[in-house]
């Protein structure tokens, strides 16, 4: 993860406000899915923001048989529950089901409805769930415009209740790591009136010149975001980031991961080195990603 070579991070600039009004839910039945749902419904009536939730059927999917037909008519019956329910708790929401690959799909509705996050779930165990974090949440997670709340195996709801209790948003940081990089976590952190960790975790060989440059590069971030009015501190660990990360998530108790991802990098859920997707597959919390062009 380090390039002790790179440049230190450029000063800090004014950033934009974020604010979440359109809720864009991948709902597939999975219990993944669900958990997602349910924290969608406390931010929507958190921030007055309305629900999208957006069902997919793959393009392979006969309905021609009675059984299927039967069964696409109860998706949308559930669905259509839901959306009465929300109405109910006094939330706008509306319901849009469309045919195709999942990913590309779901990627045309965040376009087309401009929500500003996509909640999804991944490694699930529902009848959609057929290549989780590989066709649908690894495509969406590098493209989309806004970002993703990604729900894994593990995680659970209570998203809004666990980030009330003044724990820190965890940030691991690649370096090198310019401060425009953490715009977005300090948006966020914003948002919920969360303080904000920035990990660091070096792999392989170093040297104490080496590791004395990435802490004060990961000072330097921390105190970019202080001025900017977000409490916020850093910590460097050495060993498999994703291990460390996980560990660190647990012991302090995160109530958020928060993790940039490069447009150009591949997210796989196939090759055991890809962090974010270790992540994801281990957190007992949700992962939101953002992407950086």
């Amino acid at each position: 993860m380090a390039n002790p070579s790179a440049s230190l991070p450029q000063s800090p600039q004014p950033r934009p406000s974020y604010a979440i009004r359109k809720i864009l839910v991948a709902h597939d039945g999975s219990p993944a899915s669900e958990n997602a749902l349910q924290d969608a419904i406390d931010i929507a009536h958190e921030f007055h923001a309305e629900i999208v939730l957006a069902r997919v059927e793959l393009p392979g999917d006969d309905y021609s048989s009675t059984n299927l037909a039967a069964g696409k008519l109860e998706t949308i019956s559930d669905l259509d529950q839901i959306r009465k329910n929300l109405s109910k708790q006094g939330l706008k929401s509306h319901i849009l089901t469309r045919t195709g690959l999942v990913g590309d799909t779901l990627f045309d509705i965040s376009h087309k409805e401009r929500g500003d996050i996509l909640m999804l779930g991944a490694y699930g165990h529902g009848r959609r769930d057929r290549h989780t974090l590989g066709s649908t949440a690894e495509h969406l997670l590098r493209s989309i415009p806004c970002p993703a709340l990604t729900y894994g195996p593990e995680a659970q709801p209570g998203l809004m209740d666990r980030l009330k209790s003044g724990r820190a948003i965890l940030v691991p940081t690649p370096m090198p790591c310019a401060h425009c990089d953490l715009e977005f976590a300090a948006q966020i952190a914003t948002l919920f009136n969360s303080p904000v960790e920035l990990l660091h975790v070096i792999q392989g060989p170093h040297t104490p010149r080496i590791r004395s440059k990435l802490e004060k590069a990961c000072r330097d971030l921390a105190r970019g975001l202080q001025k900017q009015g977000v409490k916020a501190c850093c910590t460097i660990f050495f060993g498999v980031p994703e291990v460390f990360i996980h560990a660190v998530a647990v012991e302090r108790n995160t109530p958020l991961i928060l993790m940039p991802l490069q447009r150009r990098d591949r997210l796989s859920s196939i090759t055991s080195d890809n962090v974010a997707a270790q992540i994801i597959r281990r957190s007992r919390v949700p992962v939101m990603s953002y992407r950086l062009d």
